[in-house]
């Protein structure tokens, strides 16, 4: 801290000498020519009239703009240089005594993958796009997950992953943030994700290690998408639609009748109005998207006495095999409405709002044979019984939020930008599970008005009201730098509540009560932070600081079982408390170098340190049964986890192609796991079930590399290769149930992603994913293999239409699976396995149309948040 101090006292010191020493300077500002969008960190050469070696330079700012202070009289010309855009070469520039300040203005760069008019096609663009704090993607570069949503685009990526149930993780870690065109989301990564389509999708910036102005909530970072938007006068609208499906192989499920197929649709509309001060844009968006599947399950349970098993097979196994059909589902809507005004040529209001519905859940029409063996996965030799469990789980959902942006700028160097930002939501879950002795003569009808021997029902609502504002103030200095400074505080409040029941034979409630249950959780964050960014010769920095206050109070109505589940870790805790607090101050440090040696080699450097506060999911006691042999709840008093990451990049640019390779380090203290442990007291199953909780039990470390390589062959084919390679550990501690306290494993991916223009009008696109198993602290989960192909038309003489077609799951081997176990004193004490099956090779067919009605380019028009993200 002291040497950060005095680095930025130093600049402060010496900058009043620098300008009174220069002798001329020449300003001007980077942009996207396309876009409008700043480029940032832009290389800036200056070279005398003649020569070839670059005298000085320097590096445009978060906004684009530069300064190269300090220049003798004389005849220069600009180099303007950045990866994945045409170098522009300004000649004829003259500093002189009567004329020592030039203003070169804006300066537009063309990406290097840009057509004019009817000319063929001369290069293509990267398809990632790296910057001092994040890696941006070209979410049109993936046509295979053209007609999805986000959660397609993503799982392409090299540095994320997505199973099949839409779990999303960056670089192993599932807790990061979510911000849609600059702006944060309180919401579920998964929900809000799935709800965007892919088809309105700008870019995806992946922000491993974000800077003090961003949250530090999240051990993966930050991702935010950007989406489209028209950059022409008038008004501009778009349609689209997809379906698609495996028809020929549609099926119902013989006991429940539940129709089984891959069906799925996306429609939606949007449109854009641009004149003079003003801009409004909307879309509408409706999705269904269905998955067939089979599951395969497989429990070993030991027969302990000592831990409270009153089997009468002592020192046995229980045994559970499961095998049927289950099937997912989801679908939903979304409407977007904004509008921006100009008020003058300094101040911008602007204000979005967004609503969405969905619905999604799964099923499982299992199989199960029961009974005990001897030894473990032995015969069953004694009671063998065959049963039947039909178990649904669906969560049904709105969302909504308000965003209000004021910016004002106070003079060319300095602005200040004001937003309010409100979420609501509301969730609901019902959770059914039924068991039937299974009869082999019975068809679906006999099931459906036969009465089950057990059936459990539960529900929950979980209602979210969150407020966040925020105040930043930036002032750019005339030697390059820039200070920005900010206070963002934010309330959250979630009430939830649930109820479980049994229902007896006759369909009346069994009054069941024990593990009834709510919570109020109020979680209030206040931060402050100061970031200072500037250049000194090829070095670029960012330096800052947030500070974060934590006020935390969560209230438990119940606690009549806490004993029964928590006492497994001989904590000593108080059973009867039923208010939890959290206050706390944290500070999180983080820098940002870039080292741009020349044109074609660039070094980046960034650290932070970060939290992740734990979801009320998995806070809250609510005991779930998630399936015949899972129990699953949260822990009042989980601690918040602490990171550490760095990462350290090399980026090599090969003409039209580049290569950039980084290095990661992620160190997570007191990390929450989600674990399984015994319990042999909920007369759930004769031989016990497993309890699923979420734990702070150890801590984790993943350290390795990835690399990534743009090509562009023969000017027609872009090639996407991405990859990691690191080693993951888990070190747990005696919190963890069983003897397994640590475990390692050396995960790798690879991605690939072809883009082949054949001719001007049609591109073919193939991508590849393979994923390695990893470790967990109980166990390990599967690899991944899935590959999909997509044509894509665009008629030459009706450039408003687009046609697709996609073979999604090519090899048919999408699926996600695993094991969990535990020893204690050399006996293995349970396992669990799994495997989901999600039937693949399935045809989607989609189309759009886009019509401009005036046709002129426009003035930028930006989201507020534009400038600071």
């Amino acid at each position: 801290m002291k040497a950060y101090r005095s680095f930025v006292f130093l600049i402060f010191f010496l900058s009043p000498s620098i300008v009174l020493a220069q002798k001329g300077s020449i300003t001007g500002s980077v942009t996207d020519s396309t876009t409008a969008d700043p480029v940032s960190f832009a290389s800036i050469a200056l070279l005398k009239t003649g020569e070839t070696s670059a005298i000085t330079g320097g590096i445009s700012n978060a906004d684009g703009r530069f300064t190269i202070p300090n220049i003798p009289t004389g005849n220069y010309q600009v180099m303007i240089s950045f990866l994945g855009f045409e170098t522009r070469t300004i000649s004829d520039i003259t500093i002189s005594g009567k004329n020592p300040t030039v203003d070169l203005g804006q300066v537009t760069l063309k990406p290097s993958s840009l057509s004019i008019a009817e000319v063929e096609v001369t290069g293509v663009a990267n398809t990632a796009v790296s910057k001092i704090d994040r890696t941006t993607y070209r979410a049109t570069d993936f046509e295979t997950a053209r007609g999805g949503n986000a959660l397609d685009v993503l799982s392409k990526l090299p540095s994320v992953s997505v199973n099949p149930d839409g779990r999303v993780s960056v670089r192993g870690a599932t807790d990061f943030m979510v911000y849609l065109n600059g702006k944060p989301t309180l919401l579920n990564p998964s929900d809000i994700l799935s709800q965007i389509p892919s088809n309105q999708m700008e870019s995806v910036d992946i922000i491993t290690v974000p800077s003090s102005r961003y949250d530090a909530q999240g051990k993966g970072g930050i991702i935010n998408i950007t989406t489209k938007r028209s950059q022409f006068d008038g008004l501009s609208v778009s349609v689209n639609g997809m379906g698609g499906g495996t028809p020929w192989r549609n099926s119902v499920d013989h006991f429940s009748g539940h129709k089984l197929n891959n069906d799925r649709y996306n429609t939606g509309a949007s449109l854009v109005y641009n004149q003079g001060r003003l801009s409004v844009n909307g879309s509408f968006n409706i999705n269904a998207k269905n998955n067939k599947g089979i599951g395969d399950i497989g429990a070993n349970i030991y027969q302990d006495p000592h831990l409270g098993s009153t089997s009468a097979y002592p020192n046995h196994y229980f045994l559970l095999g499961g095998l049927g059909n289950r099937p997912k589902w989801a679908n939903g809507m979304m409407a977007t409405a904004g509008l921006s005004y100009a008020l003058s040529e300094r101040s911008e209001i602007s204000a979005v709002y967004q609503y969405a519905q969905r619905e999604s859940g799964r099923a499982a029409h299992y199989l199960y044979q029961t009974g005990f063996s001897e030894v473990f996965d032995g015969p069953i030799s004694f009671p063998d019984l065959t049963l039947y469990n039909p178990n649904h789980i669906n969560r049904t959902g709105t969302f909504s939020n308000l965003s209000l942006d004021y910016s004002v700028k106070l003079d060319d160097n300095s602005q200040i930008q004001s937003s309010l930002l409100y979420e609501r939501s509301g969730l609901d879950q019902t959770i059914t599970n039924k068991e039937y002795f299974y009869d082999p003569i019975f068809e679906q009808a006999d099931y459906d008005v036969a009465a089950p021997g057990f059936h459990s029902f539960q529900t929950d609502e979980t209602p979210l009201e969150a407020w966040r504002f925020e105040l930043n103030y930036q002032k750019d200095f005339d030697h390059g730098s820039s200070l920005s400074a900010g206070f963002v505080p934010q309330w959250v409040k979630l009430s939830g509540i649930y109820r479980y029941d049994t229902i007896r034979s006759d369909g009346s409630a069994g009054g069941f009560d024990h593990f009834d249950n709510s919570i109020d959780l109020q979680r209030d964050v206040y931060a402050a932070y100061i970031d200072y960014s500037g250049n000194w010769k090829k070095l670029s920095y960012m330096l800052g600081l947030r500070m974060e206050y934590l006020n935390q109070k969560m209230n438990v109505s119940s606690t009549a079982y806490f004993r029964q589940v928590f006492d497994f870790f001989g904590t000593g805790r108080n059973y009867d408390e039923t208010q939890f607090l959290q206050q706390k101050l944290d500070l999180f440090p983080s820098v940002h170098l870039r080292y741009q040696a020349n044109d074609k080699n660039t070094i980046t450097f960034a650290s932070s340190r970060r939290i992740n506060r734990p979801p009320a999911k998995a806070m809250s006691p609510f005991l779930y049964r998630r399936h015949q042999e899972i129990f699953e709840l949260g822990d009042p008093l989980l601690s918040p986890e602490y990171i550490f990451n760095a990462e350290l990049s090399y980026r090599r640019s090969l003409g039209s192609s580049n290569v950039v390779l980084t290095g990661f380090y992620r160190g997570v203290n007191d990390a929450i796991y989600r674990v399984n442990r015994l319990s042999y007291d909920y007369n759930a199953n004769p031989g016990g079930v497993l309890l699923r909780s979420y734990t702070n039990s150890g801590d984790q470390v993943a350290i390795g590399g990835e690399l990534g390589v743009n090509i562009d062959l023969l000017k027609k084919i872009e090639l996407f290769l991405g990859g990691s390679v690191y080693n993951f550990q888990v070190e747990a501690d005696e919190r963890l149930f069983g003897e397994q306290l640590s475990s390692s494993s050396v995960n790798w991916s690879f991605k690939s992603n072809i883009n082949w223009t054949i001719i001007q009008s049609l591109k073919f696109t193939f991508d590849y994913i393979f994923e390695s198993p990893t470790v967990t602290p109980q166990g390990e989960n599967v690899s991944n293999v899935l590959a999909n192909i997509a044509l894509n038309y665009q008629p030459e003489k009706q450039k408003n239409w687009n046609f697709s077609a996609r073979l999604l799951d090519v090899l048919g081997t999408n699926q996600s699976g695993g094991y969990t176990t535990a020893y204690t004193n050399g006996i293995r004490m349970f396992n669990r396995a799994y495997i989901y099956d999600y039937e693949g090779q399935i045809i989607e067919f989609s189309a759009s149309y886009t019509i401009n009605m005036k046709g002129k380019k426009a003035a930028k028009k930006d989201l507020i948040g534009g400038e600071y993200f």
